[in-house]
């Protein structure tokens, strides 16, 4: 049974994002700060999905009197709005929220960096500020194509052998995951987040008559933002410990060689192929992975896009940044950081893990599935993901 007695990567997260000394305390006499969240820690819209972002906006202590806020979006312009927007807290109390919603306008080629921050002509009382900027990415629409012959055939071959129309899970799609994760003082599963979304999901290549085979494009299971936010809370998020120059200087010359830090502008993108529908209407989706030794494992082979970790390979076949030989942590690799243990039985016996399983109608396609987060973690994560087929 493996154990370790660290904090869990997303209580770290948060824990390096509000202290404990900074919220609820009656008497609190230091800069009242205004903090922008998300629900699941989401930061991720795609173009076309109108869906709304929800921000929270909390301030560190109550005031006396009704604060008006209002912000503005810094990025490409006409693409997203605020809704909800100067937002206004009571008196006596911390918490409002406004929402982001995409404009569908189609402007964007590719991934775009925004962030939410104080409007220009925002007047805020004495000893309140702004803590930092809300960033977040949208994502352009999917390219919409018809189907080949080749692949409307494979549709309807699975369809006469199963009923289930397969055209309904291709696009964009919606999705709520459920996921459970650890907690770091008990080792016993937390209460599980519900975090909806969609994601992009196509028929593979690798997609035969007998065996249609789905490549979710973007958001694969719907925890894309989660992982991010888990990948975060391991590098640059880690003020205390991995982002300490005296004790990790090769963590600090790769974010010095890179500028990659808390505030950089970056894209995160989680893919997922190989997803097999068979003629029971089960669906295999694991596959092979590497563990931290270069260990072959079993995982559910999540593929990653990172701007940061494009930038640390130039950086290293340049020669701007070599790492010592054994600095293994001072890289911005996702493969590295998560997803990195075997799944295919239960290495840590702290109740989240369960075999992976999957199956589809046409009412929903349901995954069921664990990963084991990164080193902080004590056991796994628990997923499960129902996507909700298009009318």
């Amino acid at each position: 049974m493996k154990r370790f007695a660290f904090l869990g990567c997303i209580a770290a997260a948060v824990l390096s994002f509000v202290s404990c000394d900074e919220i609820g305390n009656e008497g609190y006499e230091g800069i009242n700060y205004i903090y922008l969240s998300s629900e699941g820690d989401k930061t991720t819209i795609l173009e076309s999905d109108q869906t709304p972002l929800s921000v929270e906006v909390m301030l560190t202590t109550a005031l006396e009197e009704d604060i008006t806020i209002t912000f503005a979006v810094n990025g490409i312009e006409g693409v997203v709005e605020l809704q909800n927007n100067p937002v206004t807290i009571k008196a006596g109390e911390k918490t409002a929220s406004f929402q982001i919603v995409s404009l569908n306008a189609g402007k964007l080629s590719g991934a775009a960096n925004f962030k939410v921050g104080l409007d220009a002509a925002a007047v805020l009382p004495e000893d309140v500020e702004l803590k930092s900027e809300f960033a977040f990415v949208v994502n352009p629409a999917p390219a919409e194509g018809d189907l080949t012959p080749e692949q409307l055939e494979i549709i309807d071959a699975y369809k006469t052998a199963t009923g289930v129309d397969l055209s309904k899970y291709l696009g964009t799609v919606s999705v709520s995951a459920v996921v459970t994760g650890t907690d770091p003082d008990t080792y016993e599963p937390l209460e599980p987040q519900t975090i909806p979304g969609v994601t992009v999901i196509e028929l593979s290549d690798d997609s035969t008559a007998d065996a249609p085979v789905l490549k979710m494009t973007s958001n694969a299971m719907g925890i894309q933002d989660y992982m991010y936010n888990l990948l975060r809370s391991v590098t640059v998020a880690d003020s205390e410990f991995w982002c300490d120059a005296e004790s990790y200087p090769d963590n600090a010359n790769l974010m010095a060689a890179i500028n990659w830090n808390a505030d950089s502008d970056e894209v995160f993108t989680m893919s997922l192929d190989g997803i097999t529908l068979n003629a029971d209407k089960t669906v295999d989706f694991l596959g092979a992975g590497l563990d931290q030794y270069e260990g072959e494992i079993v995982i559910v082979p999540f593929a990653y896009e990172f701007t940061a970790y494009e930038r640390e390979k130039v950086a290293v076949e340049a020669g701007t940044f070599v790492r010592d030989e054994y600095a293994y942590d001072a890289t911005a690799n996702p493969y590295y950081h998560m997803n990195f243990d075997d799944v295919t039985e239960d290495l840590y016996e702290g109740g989240n893990w369960v075999e992976a399983s999957a199956e589809i109608s046409n009412d929903s396609l349901v995954f069921t599935f664990c990963f084991y987060g990164c080193y902080l973690d004590g056991d796994y994560t628990r997923v499960v993901a129902t996507y909700t087929p298009n009318n």
